[in-house]
């Protein structure tokens, strides 16, 4: 795959020998359109045209960062999104119940001087239309509680980041925290965890540095002579999170991954951390993620060295 991230170019020795194939991208419009009916939105064609174009508009005018994916499987997630609000409320008018879900989905990713834009393109495109955020009585008390308990300054910010990634983790099962060194991740992780257990779910976090160890011991190794099979780090802690819970309880177990997020080793999480859910290990052994109880959450600095898809 020519110019993607992660990939090594063919040689112009083998590139003679196999014929190049070129894609084209898919028709967005329609398969908006199409989903949105099938989440039963009866003006499904205005509303397709109308987050295709922001969508559009958003790739063209924010500012370049290495996160920001406005491709199909984004388009994707607001959609099911966007299905499940009208299905919870279904009072609301359908072009609000997509403002709401745009917005609550790409919010949470875009850095400080992007926001008032997309606010801007957002209100060209549905005007008139201003939904206040949605407020959790419990949850939105108990992130209060534990800033404050830890000694922390309590900021509106930072509390509403932490409900944010709530509200991320909602809807996806793989979460990245994006930040520079001292821009408070950690402590985001840590309030969420706090704020889950005094609601009575309690929380275990998995915390593990992938650049600290080969990849072979990150995910285990098979010996190709008498096929031993040896456990890697994380095969053995992801086998272990995602146990069943007992019956009658409610919990949430995270991994989360605090160092560079790198093609070497992430490229294998790529089948976790897309619609299957699956992590396949070298001895053929394959483990469900175990959502929503299992998340799986990366703390790093910046997805420079990911791969188009693993941002997406």
């Amino acid at each position: 795959n020519p110019g993607y991230a992660g990939r090594t170019e063919l040689p112009d020795n083998l590139k003679a020998l196999f014929r190049p194939v070129t894609m084209v991208v898919p028709n967005l419009e329609l398969i908006c359109m199409v989903m949105l009916m099938s989440e039963g939105f009866i003006t499904a064609k205005v509303l397709a045209k109308k987050m295709t174009t922001l969508y559009k508009l958003a790739k063209e005018q924010l500012s370049k960062q290495y996160h920001y994916d406005f491709g199909l499987r984004a388009l994707k997630s607001v959609l099911v999104m966007a299905g499940d609000l009208k299905r919870s409320s279904p009072e609301l008018s359908e072009a609000t119940i997509l403002m709401r879900a745009l917005r609550d989905m790409n919010m949470p990713k875009f850095v400080f001087e992007d926001v008032p834009l997309f606010k801007g393109l957002i209100k060209d495109l549905f005007p008139g239309l201003d939904t206040p955020r949605v407020r959790y009585a419990s949850f939105n008390d108990a992130v209060d509680a534990a800033l404050v308990d830890s000694g922390y300054q309590f900021l509106e910010v930072q509390a509403d980041k932490v409900v944010q990634l709530y509200e991320t983790m909602l809807t996806r099962h793989t979460t990245m925290i994006v930040g520079p060194t001292g821009g408070g991740k950690t402590v985001l992780l840590n309030t969420l965890k706090r704020a889950q257990d005094s609601l009575g779910v309690p929380t275990k976090m998995h915390t593990l540095n992938p650049k600290a160890q080969s990849v072979l011991e990150l995910y285990g190794v098979l010996d190709p002579a008498t096929r031993d099979w040896t456990d890697g780090l994380l095969s053995n802690i992801f086998r272990e999170m995602n146990k069943p819970v007992p019956e009658g309880k409610d919990e949430r177990r995270y991994i989360v991954y605090d160092g560079d997020v790198d093609a070497l080793w992430v490229e294998n999480m790529n089948s976790v951390m897309d619609d299957n859910k699956l992590l396949t290990l070298p001895n053929g052994e394959r483990i469900r993620l175990n959502y929503p109880t299992c998340c799986m959450l990366y703390e790093v600095f910046d997805l420079q060295y990911a791969s188009p898809a693993t941002v997406s």
